[in-house]
């Protein structure tokens, strides 16, 4: 079962109360975006946004029998348009908007589509299967060794980068590596014994999230919906955003910072300098969950939580 992480500090940062809208960027399984709208109760609506074709079936299903009726909107597309998003379906007054980058248990335990290194599964690892995008086995089996290196070093952080991808590009020339576990196992073989025996994070979970990430345009996105969120949201609206590695958290950090200074007009003139930016940075360093809740959630461990609020339109 999937459970919605820092659900009572999302709940106490967005503050819904009855009649107001919200965008859930990320609506997964829907765990905060339920929590949020039986406190909007009883007129306030919600669009949930989800790339995953399959997860919006399965939430669509399960939401016919919350009791929610049309305030649930739920919508199969890319968070980065949601400003087109909401305004088609005339959804213009938005007291705020939640991203969680984290995926869903489902995708990771049920979906079949190479997420976790755990499973014997293919490298396919696309969010949304409705589009002709290439996957992970595509990536792995025809790009160059530097751009796999490249792509495995900068978004999997991996200090090991190039002698993953040298070994990749070893084993393709016998056969394709078309599952999580072949991929696994040109891992072991191309980093050190000690690191792959070593307790604590899997010595796949870096390569693994590297090509999750290219493949997905991730880090692109996460900005451009910070973005347009930050755009969308109502003066005295929050944004937040949860994420789980480093390479999100920055990027959430940075545009909330600078959509919290001053704003420049062409010709380097400013305005708005008294009062500040766009946004208002409520939380100074990110909120990380409790021992309680990383204890009954061990997924939960890595999340950190950032909030902004729109002051100035």
């Amino acid at each position: 079962m999937h459970i919605p992480v820092l659900l009572n500090e999302i709940l106490r940062y967005l503050d819904p109360k009855p009649g107001d809208n919200f965008i859930d960027c990320t609506v997964g399984e829907g765990g905060h975006a339920l929590a949020i709208l039986k406190m909007t109760a009883p007129n306030g609506k919600l669009i949930g946004i989800d790339r995953d074709a399959d997860m919006v079936e399965r939430l669509r299903a399960r939401a016919k029998d919350m009791g929610v009726g049309e305030r649930f909107i739920i919508h199969h597309g890319n968070f980065a348009d949601i400003r087109k998003i909401s305004e088609g379906y005339d959804f213009y007054k938005v007291n705020g908007a939640l991203f969680d980058f984290g995926m869903s248990s489902w995708q990771i335990d049920e979906s079949g589509m190479g997420f976790s290194f755990q499973n014997i599964e293919p490298l396919d690892m696309r969010y949304d299967r409705t589009k002709n995008t290439p996957t992970a086995a595509n990536i792995i089996n025809s790009w160059p060794e530097a751009s796999l290196a490249r792509i495995i070093y900068e978004f999997g952080e991996e200090r090991y980068s190039r002698r993953i991808a040298k070994e990749i590009v070893m084993a393709r020339k016998k056969e394709h590596i078309t599952t999580t576990d072949e991929l696994v196992r040109i891992i072991f073989r191309a980093v050190p014994r000690v690191r792959a025996g070593k307790p604590g994070i899997h010595f796949a979970t870096r390569t693994f999230q590297a090509f999750r990430i290219a493949i997905n345009m991730e880090l692109e996105n996460v900005e451009a919906g910070l973005e347009e969120a930050i755009y969308r949201v109502e003066i005295g609206g929050k944004v937040a955003a949860i994420s789980f590695h480093s390479l999100e958290d920055r990027i959430v950090k940075n545009t909330f910072k600078k959509y919290s200074r001053p704003r420049e007009l062409e010709g380097g003139v400013y305005f708005n300098r008294a009062e500040g930016g766009v946004v208002k940075i409520i939380t100074k360093k990110p909120v990380k969950p409790a021992a309680e809740e990383i204890f009954e959630n061990p997924r939960a461990r890595s999340a950190k939580l950032r909030v902004s609020e729109k002051v100035s339109a």
